[in-house]
């Protein structure tokens, strides 16, 4: 394999720019070698050092079928250069190379999302072009020019995308189509020299400008003299046919046999039946004679034209080349990115060892089958956890087990070959050194193999190759000889395979490494699901249980006579049949969980949908309840304001305190009646920074400061500083809290400000606000209150002192302490 890691110790002589790939055909062993265009076939001898080795059968290029999804990939490009490289592409060994290969791929895929295909029509191979450029004097055709040119201006399109914005967008992208070299000049001169029909054009040159120009001036003299003779009334008795004809390109009439002699002129042929002669004319040969000479200067000319323009084109081919390849690149990218919009085909995560998880996994083919409208296939889920060595899939036939082995081997391929595979977001793959695959029955009559020794020859190269960092994928695993010989010969094998590192995945029908796996903690037995009922496979893996053959029971669905497979049943052994009635037990039972799992999800289901109901309509009779509390709090204050005032009218004196400690046993009793509504844990405790808003009104504010002790919190609404009860807060949306507070509340209800912030307003804004708040002030029963106006031009603090000597509630007041304000605050003492 390619990508740059270290070789193991048997890849020491390997070259790590090629594939290899075991096969066994029909008359001998050989392997291919990617190090062309075209697999490379010859001889395999066990010493050869392998880079990635697959055994595959004889019906496809790979068991693992990664050469029909190349294939498939493959049409997907739009160039012959995109195409090679899609079907030659390999399986990287080095991490960072192959999350480099993805991230390109994710820019392209990015790019073809946003704003369609990369501008690559009309590309072709011009390595043969190229080629032909050898030899001294050598020129390209007309046509073949075109197919350059039509290069050059692919790559001129390419490189109109680069600007400022694409390049922060595409990084990989733009640095690749960066590297095409910049080849307008010669693209302009080819255009110049050669039109859209692939015509050389008269001012390619000078001198085949003049020479068109006479050219062109001779025929028409030649066609003129040449319609004067035809018209004569003499010539006209002679004519075979009323029209001008052209023999050896020099204009000609068609006199009629018998006549010809009576005809001036050199006789150019004779039709078929031989009754017309075609004579030109004396008037013309001279004329014509100058036409045939320019037509060889015409060839002359035009060859040197295409000669100087096969030394410009020689002169860039290692670029020419280069931009080629660059293209090829770009093409089988986007290939990836347009064949993983079809497989909807997601990036897993690459990691060198640890659990390999394929979540909701399908093989590409049968994605493809589905979509040409074969039946949908059904996603699987392909766990190795970490430190499991052996995983043994078994169950029915016609299960699933060898289509999971295969999706397992070909979307591990796809992978580490840069392409996306068709499984959910976050599946992982782990970079394997080498991959094996004994998959499909070789047996080979003219090799005297039968299925048992062929399977046998794979499993001993295996165990000479394989080691750590190899996946090892066998299907069918001890098949083809005696069961329990089978069985031991195959456990003897995953062991040897386990101690020398190597993961291994087989399927099985053989209850020998069944039992082992359940005892085993190296191994895991998965089985795949089957409907026994209907005897119908559900293509799902069931992780931590074996499955049953159910060979019998498939053999009556299909005709079999039932005292047959009764007497069949008898046949079974007492230690098989217990294993098999165990395993049948272990099913019935793993139904029965699953039933249970299902009817508890429902249940769970069900009563997440009660409750949820139960707290809607809780949450709205408290919401209620709590709006009614606060209505008779509110409104128990207004009458204690009320009462006050009117005393105070009366001249009757009543204390401060006494009107603010009725109102705070007001606010007590309410809070502790809401407090029995609300439960502890749905009790908002707020924190600085939190953007509220209080209950009962649609006030809303900033939270500053918390008193975890007084369950309060002090709150910045507009201009205003107040205190609220955290039971009368609810928290906005996109109020962040840097952190909950886990204490339990105690309600209060907003308690007056002790403070108005009135800088920047004029005096008819503030002065209304002034008085409101003195009021309220006043009615809870405040000695001291602020009032901050900044200093400014001294207008808004001349009216406040104004303004405070009139109000009756007012008994003295100063500016602030230095530390408060000075100037800007001033301090007012009620009565």
């Amino acid at each position: 394999m390619d990508g740059g890691s270290p070789a193991k110790s048997w890849l020491k002589k390997s070259r790590t720019d090629f594939f290899s790939i075991l096969l066994d055909r029909s008359r001998r062993t050989e392997f291919f070698t990617a190090t062309a265009p075209s697999f490379q076939r010859f001889p395999f001898y066990p010493s050869t050092p392998l880079g990635i080795i697959l055994c595959v059968d004889n019906t496809t290029l790979e068991t693992l079928e990664y050469g029909p999804v190349l294939k498939e990939l493959a049409g997907f490009t739009i160039t012959p250069p995109g195409r090679e490289r899609a079907e030659g592409l390999r399986p990287l060994s080095a991490i960072p190379s192959i999350e480099g290969a993805f991230k390109e791929y994710s820019e392209v895929d990015g790019f073809v999302k946003a704003s369609g295909r990369l501008p690559l029509g009309g590309v072709s191979d011009i390595r043969g072009l190229i080629a032909k450029l050898g030899p001294e004097g050598a020129y390209l055709l007309p046509e073949e020019l075109i197919l350059i040119r039509n290069n050059l201006c692919a790559s001129l399109q390419l490189k109109s995308l680069l600007n400022p914005s694409f390049s922060r967008s595409y990084p990989l992208l733009s640095s690749k189509i960066g590297s095409i070299s910049i080849q307008k000049p010669l693209h302009s001169e080819l255009v110049r020299i050669i039109d859209d029909k692939g015509e050389i054009r008269d001012n390619a040159s000078s001198g085949l400008y003049r020479i068109r120009k006479e050219l062109k001036g001779n025929k028409e003299r030649a066609r003129s003299i040449i319609e004067d003779i035809s018209t004569d009334k003499k010539v006209k008795e002679l004519l075979q046919e009323d029209i001008i004809t052209i023999r050896d390109d020099r204009y000609v009439l068609s006199i009629k046999a018998g006549m010809h002699t009576g005809f001036s002129g050199v006789i150019h042929g004779r039709s078929g039946s031989g009754a017309t002669y075609f004579i030109e004319p004396l008037e013309l040969v001279e004329l014509n004679n100058r036409v045939t000479v320019l037509k060889k200067e015409e060839r002359a000319e035009e060859i040197e034209v295409l000669k100087e323009a096969a030394r410009r084109v020689s002169g860039q081919k290692d670029l020419l080349l280069s931009d080629q390849e660059t293209i090829g690149s770009l093409d089988c990218v986007q290939a990836k990115a347009l064949f993983a919009k079809v497989l909807d085909a997601k990036v897993p995560v690459i990691k060198k060892d640890g659990e390999v998880s394929l979540k909701k996994a399908r093989h590409p083919l049968l994605i493809l089958k589905e979509i040409r409208g074969s039946q949908k296939v059904v996603p699987i889920d392909i766990v190795i956890p970490d430190g499991c060595m052996v995983l043994v899939i078994s169950g029915a036939n016609t299960g699933g087990k060898t289509v999971a082995l295969k999706t397992l081997g070909l979307l591990t391929l796809m992978a580490l070959s840069g392409i996306p595979i068709p499984v959910e977001e976050n599946s992982e793959i782990v970079a394997f050194s080498s991959i094996f695959s004994d998959i499909g029955d070789r047996q080979d009559i003219i090799a005297s193999l039968s299925t048992f020794s062929a399977h046998i020859k794979r499993i001993r190269e295996f165990l000479s190759l394989a080691g750590q960092g190899s996946l090892v994928l066998i299907d069918e695993i001890g098949a083809g000889t005696d069961p329990s010989e089978g069985g031991a010969l195959a456990l003897a094998a995953l062991d040897t395979f386990k101690e020398a590192g190597a993961v291994t995945v087989i399927t099985t029908h053989l209850n020998l490494l069944k039992a082992h796996a359940q005892t085993d903690p190296a191994y895991l037995n998965v089985s795949v699901e089957f409907d026994e009922s209907t005897l119908k496979p559900l293509y799902a893996l069931h992780y931590g249980l074996p499955g049953a053959s159910l060979g019998l029971s498939i053999a009556l669905s299909l005709g079999i006579p039932p005292e047959l497979i009764g007497r069949a049943r008898k046949n079974i052994s007492e230690k098989e049949g217990a294993f098999i009635e165990s395993i049948r037990l272990l099913e019935e039972e793993k139904e029965e969980v699953k039933r249970l799992r299902e009817r508890l999800a429902a249940l769970e289901k069900r009563r997440e949908e009660t409750v949820a109901k139960l707290r809607e309509k809780r949450e709205v009779i408290v919401e209620r309840a709590k709006a009614k509390i606060e209505s008779i709090v509110i409104k128990a204050k207004d009458d204690i304001r009320k009462r006050v005032e009117k005393l105070r009218e009366e001249n009757l004196k009543v204390p401060s305190a006494l009107a603010g400690r009725l109102n705070a046993e007001v606010d007590d009793a309410g809070a502790r009646v809401i407090e029995k509504l609300v439960p502890k844990a749905e009790r908002y405790a707020p924190y600085a920074g939190d953007k509220v808003t209080m209950a009962g009104s649609n006030s809303k504010g900033v939270v500053l400061s918390v008193d975890n002790e007084g369950r309060k919190a002090e709150l910045m609404v507009g201009n205003i500083k107040v205190w609220v009860a955290w039971d009368k807060l609810k928290k906005r949306v996109g109020g962040d809290s840097k952190r909950p507070y886990s204490g339990v509340s105690v309600n209060a209800e907003v308690e007056a400000a002790s403070s108005i912030n009135i800088i920047g307003m004029r005096v008819e804004e503030a002065i209304p606000l002034i008085t409101k708040f003195l009021d309220n002030a006043h009615a809870n029963g405040l000695q001291t209150v602020e009032i901050i106006h900044g200093i400014g031009t001294g207008r808004l603090a001349r009216a406040v002192e104004e303004y405070l000597k009139k109000n009756d509630l007012v008994k003295d007041f100063r500016h602030g302490d230095p530390m408060r304000g000075g100037g800007g605050v001033t301090v007012a003492e009620l009565k």
